[in-house]
């Protein structure tokens, strides 16, 4: 064959190869889309708008009498007080320090984490407004009625104990309403427990019947989101991977999906390199509202959980007929600096009830019994009676399964725990 020929031969070739590779480029489909929608200026995840007063229950309420604690049977009882103990009207506010220890009180309510003073005329009612309110945090409330001058006198203690704040209910109705529940036969003994802190935990005695319940849930479109947390969707990319789920990106932030589309995780690596100074609490409270309230996603039932102002995050948690709901997938979490940082949510929400059965809990005899065969006991924080959510994508239900719950001290994470 001439040197010609063969010259000739690999032209043709490459130039075949050359037009295979350029028609392959024009067909070629990315894995990696450019989202165009622009971000619609009234967008709304159709749930609802809260408020300090909405979102902050205490975590229990126990009467103390004679020596004996009592609480409600049902949390949402417990819910109804509080809300008409929000009503009551409080006089003489004032700020004192705290001289010696007064643990002979009449009720005890405790929040689930510490709230800042600040906000305390966003959850109580004043006969006063303007308050001047102190800079220091509280997680318990303490009233105790005044038989001789039929008034109840009540006291926010701060975290350190070195503080208080005294006021007065001076409603002779508040007054004999409160006294009728001390004398209520309809409400549940508690037993008491030390927890790692030394602090009392009181947990209800007698058995516990709660609802097994089935439900069927909608999904939450995650591209509704990027429209809530991306200050520009038109420039937002996607990439899809089917062993992880399917990640939302510009070159500043990123949401992505997990596998199973039960949640999402939102980042925005260059809001961290942002001076982040610690928020007051308030302001950390306020922001992350506002910042919900703004497209109402309030998707289910949440109640604040935690506030952590050295690092600005706040977690909120699912309730479900007034339980604490245990899951991944039943927290709300914020991270905050000038700007959000860091966000967490489920994306569903449930629907309609499929089935429910009745389902009887051990007592807490048991249930102290079993802890002291299995753990140290100065290693639990808390003990609490929940739902274990239960989440099956492909059957399209959740199960909310009641269940003990121990939370540990070093981690303070939440386990179940069967007797």
């Amino acid at each position: 064959m001439k040197l010609e020929t063969i010259k000739s031969f690999i032209l043709v070739f490459l130039i075949g190869t050359s037009l295979l590779l350029t028609f392959g480029m024009w067909n070629y489909q990315p894995s990696v889309q450019l989202l165009s929608d622009a971000k619609p200026e009234d967008f709304s995840l159709n749930g609802t708008e809260e408020s300090v007063r909405t979102l902050i229950e205490p975590r229990q309420i126990i009467f103390h009498h004679f020596n004996q604690h009592y609480g409600f049977t049902v949390p949402v009882e417990q819910s109804n007080f509080f809300k008409e103990i929000q009503q009551w009207v409080l006089f003489n506010f004032e700020l004192k320090k705290v001289e010696e220890n007064n643990h002979e009180h009449d009720v005890e309510i405790t929040f689930p984490t510490p709230l800042p003073m600040e906000i305390l005329d966003s959850l109580f009612t004043f006969q006063v407004t303007n308050l001047e309110l102190p800079i220091w945090s509280f997680q318990k409330v303490y009233f105790t009625l005044d038989k001789e001058l039929r008034v109840i006198r009540v006291e926010f203690l701060s975290i350190d104990g070195r503080d208080k704040a005294v006021a007065v209910i001076q409603d002779g109705k508040n007054f004999e309403q409160l006294a009728s529940y001390l004398d209520n036969q309809d409400l549940t003994r508690f037993s008491v427990f030390k927890n790692g802190n030394g602090e009392s935990l009181y947990i209800p005695e007698g058995p516990i019947q709660l609802t097994r319940q089935t439900k069927a849930f909608s999904k939450i479109n995650a591209n509704n989101l990027v429209d809530v947390l991306f200050s520009d969707p038109s420039i937002v990319r996607q990439s899809n991977y089917s062993n992880i789920g399917t990640t939302y990106f510009t070159d500043s932030s990123q949401m992505s999906v997990t596998q199973d589309e039960a949640r999402i995780e939102y980042i925005s690596p260059g809001a961290i390199n942002e001076t982040l100074e610690p928020l007051f609490a308030e302001d950390l409270l306020n922001k992350s509202i506002s910042d919900i309230n703004s497209y109402q996603g309030w998707t289910e039932t949440f109640k604040l959980m935690d506030m952590n102002t050295n690092e600005n995050v706040i977690r909120y948690q699912m309730f479900y007929n007034g339980y604490p709901v245990f899951s991944p997938l039943s927290i709300m979490e914020q991270r905050w600096g000038q700007r959000l940082i860091e966000y967490n949510r489920p994306l569903f929400r449930s629907n309609n009830s499929l089935n429910d059965n009745e389902v009887t809990l051990p007592t807490s005899d048991k249930v102290l019994v079993y802890l002291e065969k299995n753990y140290k006991l100065e290693d639990i924080n808390d003990i609490q009676v929940g739902y274990q959510l239960i989440y099956d994508k492909d059957k399209n239900i959740i199960i909310y399964e009641p269940c003990w719950f121990m939370q540990q001290q070093y981690n303070k994470e939440w386990i179940p725990i069967h007797p």
